[in-house]
């Protein structure tokens, strides 16, 4: 082969290595950019390994495209070397357009970093470029206890506990004077999901001294509607009557959830438990009460969801449509249940959460103002459902800051945790 025909070779091969680098950089970036972009196969998500039961596969695709956007610019700045490399391979068109779309592309991967940084500003949080590395939430460095706190309708509901590293029992000297304990609820949309979804969260929050029970509930179908909530209800109650037993302050509990478990751990903050609940472990479900409240893009109006379309699996829950049991969804929105002696709340959602809209946070947030009810919300424009599986992405970062922050303030003291005094609270029964 002659010398001119090699460098010919050469050409085009640099050419269409950098092509489709930087093609393969562009697909991804649209994805980050644009609303409805064009989306994987769902096979990709399944080599990937567990999916979020509160999400949909290519759906978890874009929120890990969105919140991996750095990634995207290493690829696109190592696309700009291929292309000098083209350029000097002779192939000068091709390396101009390819250092043009990863021009581009390294712009658009820097937006959702710009926005976290803007955003982190502004809640005084401080970001971590290490930290962003740390991967995703699906494991943790050691296993929980297992404990079962009910049995209904021939199901065992178990609990994960997560106590603090070196301590945590009736023994230990901090746990003797009762730790705060957070109560996990996951999602799933009501009919699937499975306690320890995110496994590395609730080391997290064992790491910084709460005790953390993360609860199975009953799912539909059959329509969970009553069942769901009582079990989330029967769970608090269990952990306040075995406080001792795991060095747990009964007055410095508060609930936690994602997705549709944020939905029911909001539902059962803001209302009381009227009797026993047949399978419940707890004998004493009348005082239920949390000290605090945490919901991670929640479901709060069902019958506005139904109507837009969203969460499809809703009818299953609530056992009819809002056309023909109204009142079950008015009853079982936390919008519609808010009053002045409700817990401290705190919310976060995504900004470009497609399967629960971040409406749903910003019209409970609004209703909680209007009651005086202590709350706050975090909106995090770029991030998507589930954001929190990325566990070093910065919207999880600066859940983590803003989270801690508020159950600190809440959970810090049995007197401090709550004061309905002033908000002329009253025993409630809902």
């Amino acid at each position: 082969m002659t010398t001119h025909k090699r460098a010919v070779r050469r050409k085009w091969f640099c050419a269409a290595a950098v092509l489709s680098w930087a093609t393969l950089g562009l697909l991804w970036a649209q994805v980050i950019l644009l609303p409805n972009p064009l989306l994987p196969p769902p096979s990709l998500a399944e080599l990937l390994g567990d999916v979020p039961s509160s999400t949909h596969p290519q759906r978890f695709i874009v929120m890990l495209f969105e919140e991996t956007s750095l990634l995207l610019t290493a690829f696109a700045l190592f696309g700009l070397f291929m292309a000098a490399l083209a350029h000097r391979a002779d192939a000068r068109k091709s390396s101009l357009v390819a250092a043009g779309l990863c021009a581009a592309t390294i712009a658009v991967s820097l937006m959702p970093v710009a926005q976290a940084w803007k955003d982190a500003s502004a809640e005084g949080v401080s970001l971590s470029l290490p930290g962003y590395f740390a991967g995703p939430a699906f494991a943790a460095d050691r296993p929980p206890e297992t404990v079962t706190y009910a049995r209904a309708d021939g199901e065992w509901l178990k609990a994960d506990v997560w106590r603090p590293p070196g301590g945590g029992s009736a023994g230990d000297a901090d746990a003797a004077k009762g730790r705060p304990a957070v109560i996990v609820v996951h999602g799933g949309g009501w009919r699937s999901g499975k306690r320890g979804d995110f496994p590395l969260w609730n080391a997290w929050l064992a790491s910084k001294g709460y005790v953390v029970f993360d609860t199975d509930y009953r799912l539909s179908p059959p329509p969970s509607w009553r069942d769901a909530p009582a079990d989330v209800r029967c769970a608090v109650g269990w952990v306040k009557e075995n406080a001792a037993r795991y060095g747990v302050d009964p007055e410095r509990v508060a609930l936690l959830g994602r997705s549709a478990g944020g939905h029911l751990a909001l539902l059962s903050a803001y209302t009381q438990g009227s009797g026993p609940t047949p399978g419940c472990d707890a004998r004493n479900l009348q005082n239920t009460r949390v000290a605090a409240v945490a919901a991670f893009y929640p479901p709060t109006d069902l019958a506005r969801l139904s109507s837009l379309g969203y969460l499809g699996g809703m009818d299953g829950f609530v056992g009819g449509t809002q056309y023909t049991v109204p009142v079950r969804y008015r009853l079982l929105s936390p919008v519609s249940r808010v009053d002045p002696c409700d817990p401290p709340t705190f919310l976060v959602h995504g900004g470009a959460d497609q399967i629960v809209p971040p409406k749903q946070s910003e019209l409970l947030a609004e209703r909680l103002r209007e009651a005086g009810v202590p709350h706050r919300l975090v909106e995090l424009p770029w991030a998507n459902h589930t954001f929190d599986f990325f566990w070093g992405g910065w919207s999880s970062q600066i859940t983590h800051s803003t989270l801690h922050e508020y159950l600190e303030v809440y959970l810090e003291s049995p007197s401090g945790a709550r004061d309905d005094s002033s908000r002329s609270c009253a025993g409630r029964v809902g």
